[in-house]
């Protein structure tokens, strides 16, 4: 009886600890935010942003994290992976640009709404997909149900769902896939 107790004992004191590196992580990303923001390095500034952080981490880093705990989920983000991610936003935010003003300019478009499936497993990245398309001009997500996302696009190339996924989410969901999972 003994040699059960101790693995599931082990087992709560490692989420233990992973719950606190969690609120710990969104404390310190907060609170950064806060100094980017505000500018401001007066001594009643910071520790207004402190007890605000600590506050906002504790309320919310349930959000940034999956409530099922598992072993093996990574604690920080790859930095690399979040560079290129940003580097693709970009690259895509131009391109598209581009292509509208030579549709509007035109009249060449076709609005409309289609479906896409993603694949990733995540919630929380499939929140930051739906975020990145409506980030890039031309595709604003318009609903989220699983791993359905309605999307408005400018320009509806497709219906078909996977080709129109392909289209939309172009290589922003591998990027996504190999940060959240």
């Amino acid at each position: 009886m003994r040699n059960t107790i101790a693995p599931i004992a082990q087992q709560r004191e490692k989420e233990k600890r992973l719950i606190i590196m969690r609120i710990l992580t969104v404390f310190l990303l907060c609170f950064i935010f806060w100094i980017l923001m505000a500018q401001d390095l007066n001594p009643l500034s910071l520790s207004v942003a402190v007890v605000l952080s600590f506050a906002s981490a504790l309320y919310s880093f349930g959000l940034f994290y999956e409530q099922h705990l598992r072993p093996t989920a990574r604690i920080f983000l790859r930095l690399d992976l979040v560079i290129i991610y940003v580097a693709v936003i970009l690259y895509l935010s131009y391109i598209a640009i581009i292509d509208i003003v030579r549709r509007m300019l035109t009249g060449d478009y076709r609005p409309g709404i289609v479906k896409i499936r993603t694949r990733l497993r995540s919630p929380f990245g499939r929140a930051v997909l739906c975020n990145t398309i409506s980030i890039v001009p031309g595709t604003l997500s318009l609903w989220m149900e699983g791993s359905t996302i309605y999307v408005h696009w400018f320009n509806v190339e497709t219906r078909h769902s996977k080709r129109a996924s392909r289209m939309i989410t172009f290589l922003i969901e591998d990027i996504l896939e190999r940060i959240f999972g």
